[in-house]
Formats: C-alpha cells, structure tokens, sequence
C-alpha cells in the first residue's frame, strides 16, 4: 500500500479506501473480519455514509478494537430524502452529523456533503460545518458530486471569513464516462471523467485538492466479468449501470483496456485503476471490494506503468 499525507489531516490515507455502500457491508452482519482483512492489507482509510443504512453501525463495531487515531474514517451526510427531497441545509447537516457520530462511537475525519442543492447558498453551509470542526465533532471537509464552481465559491467564503474550506472532492471518477445521471436528488451525480470535465479536473490539479472517487470501476463496467463483444454483457450491468455508462464511448475504453490488460499482463480492473492513479492530481479510489484478495488485486495496479501515450488512448480524446 502507498499513503499520502495533506496538511487539512494529520494522518496518513491510504491510496485504496474501502468503501461501505455495498449490499455485503449493509446486510448488518458481524464484519469485523472482513474490516480486520482489509486493514491487515495496509488501507487504513473507511468510507461510510449516513444513507448507507448499517454502515456506519458495523464499521464503529469494529473501531472499538482498533487505535482509532491509526484510522481515517469519511462519512457523509445531507443526502436527499426519497432520493429527490433536498436537505441540504445547517439543521440537516447537524442532525445527520450528530446521529453518525452516536453510532460510529467516535468523531469524522472528513465529513462530506454527499449532493448539492444550488438553491442553497454557501455561507450558511461553511458557518455550521465549521461549527463542527470547532467542536471536535468532524476534523477536515470536502464534497461529493459538487462541481468545482460551486467549491470555489464555498472556499472563497470560507477563506475571507477565516474557516475551513473544502478539502476533497468526491466525484463519480474511472475510466468510464458517466453519459447519463440516473441519480436523481440535489443537483444531481456528478462524474469527472470525459472532455468536458477537463475545465474540473484543471482546477483539482491547480487547487491541490485530492479526489476520492465513487464508482471507481464505473459500476462493474470496468470489473473484467465481460468483453467488451460478450453478447451478456449488457444484460449483466445492473440497470443504472447500464443507463449511465453502456455507451459507446465507454465500450471502446474497455477494448482498449483489455488490450492493454493482456499487453501488461495484468486485469482490466487493474488498467482502470492504473488510469486513475496515474493522473497529475492525486486519486484515491474508493472501492466495496467483497474481499480481501480481490481488494490484494486492485491494490496491485499501484504497480501497473502507463506511458502519457497510454492514458491518452485510453481515454480516447
């Protein structure tokens, strides 16, 4: 495993984090092996969520037996009821943040706001996180699906009043484009992938903010279950999967990663990680891995080269 330290925490992250919204992690089981396992393989950084049902409840079961200041732990809060009921707001983020920190039994890391509202404006937003920061209850903050327009404006409000701005951005992020939200609720999903998000990407790489993405391996697109040509392909991704990511664009980055898979002798899954690791800002991956030795596999792709050449065929534009 490689870390990376910033100066908004004073801890190290893991490149690889493990993330909590799998269907294996939400069943409520006892999982302090499997966190055990994937702790013993060096990630020492956990994504959970407020919205991620038993998620929070397992990983602070098994924090109990850790040295907590060893672990980074994200939680994210404020997402939209029914799936299109905005709550982003101070009262929101408050409650949400409170009930986390009662159940994990310790306080956040890095708090995310885990969608935006764009009716919602940012000062009141930056005043009450900052509140929670003051507190002990969250040390450092960052965003999943904002755009950077609108992190440049909450920065921008935290820095001439003297708070804590955003530190990490959480996008949907592999080497699939995400053609189509099927996420509805907020502002909506927001993907960094593809030529119109290179504007986003440049202000990440000019701002230092790191990226921890969602959706790593672009729903299963990228798992290496199926060819590109497997005429079961398509039928195998689940539905939003296929909505947002089975398009042409993306089915010739996955020939073109095979291609490369069997140049390097390495996983397809392997090459999307590659990608992402290997772009000029840094990328942390967040991944539900099911396992400890599939979790081994992607970790491994720390190890993959890919030329300037590479990437850019890759990604294809």
């Amino acid at each position: 495993m490689k870390y990376e330290t910033y100066p908004f925490l004073n801890k190290k992250i893991s490149r690889f984090i493990l993330g909590g919204s799998s269907s294996y992690i939400k069943k409520g089981k006892d999982l302090n092996s499997y966190y055990d396992s994937m702790y013993e393989l060096g990630i020492n950084t956990f994504d959970t969520a407020r919205g991620y049902t038993n998620s929070e409840a397992m990983l602070g079961k098994w924090l109990k037996t850790k040295n907590r200041e060893d672990i980074v732990i994200i939680s994210k809060c404020c997402l939209p009821a029914l799936g299109f009921i905005n709550r982003l707001n101070p009262k929101c983020i408050r409650k949400d943040v409170e009930k986390s920190i009662s159940i994990l039994g310790t306080y956040i890391d890095i708090l995310y706001l885990h969608r935006d509202d764009l009716r919602q404006p940012v000062g009141p937003i930056m005043e009450e996180l900052n509140k929670l920061i003051k507190e002990g209850k969250v040390k450092a903050l960052g965003v999943s699906n904002w755009r950077v327009n609108r992190i440049d404006e909450a920065n921008k409000y935290a820095k001439e009043h003297g708070l804590a701005g955003f530190s990490v951005n959480s996008p949907a992020y592999s080497l699939a484009d995400m053609v189509v939200d099927s996420w509805k609720g907020g502002a909506g999903c927001v993907s960094l992938q593809g030529e119109k998000m290179e504007g986003e990407r440049k202000y990440l790489l000019e701002h230092n903010i790191p990226v921890f993405p969602y959706s790593s391996l672009g729903r299963g697109f990228f798992a290496g279950r199926f060819t590109h040509d497997d005429p079961k392909f398509k039928k195998n991704l689940d539905p939003n999967s296929r909505k947002q990511y089975y398009h042409d664009i993306n089915i010739k980055r996955l020939e073109r990663a095979e291609e490369l898979a069997k140049k390097k002798n390495c996983t397809v899954v392997q090459i999307n990680f590659a990608y992402l690791l290997h772009q000029k800002f840094n990328v942390h991956p967040v991944v539900a891995a099911s396992t400890a030795q599939r979790m081994k596999q992607n970790i491994e792709s720390l190890d993959v080269e890919l030329t300037d050449e590479e990437l850019k065929y890759l990604q294809g534009f």
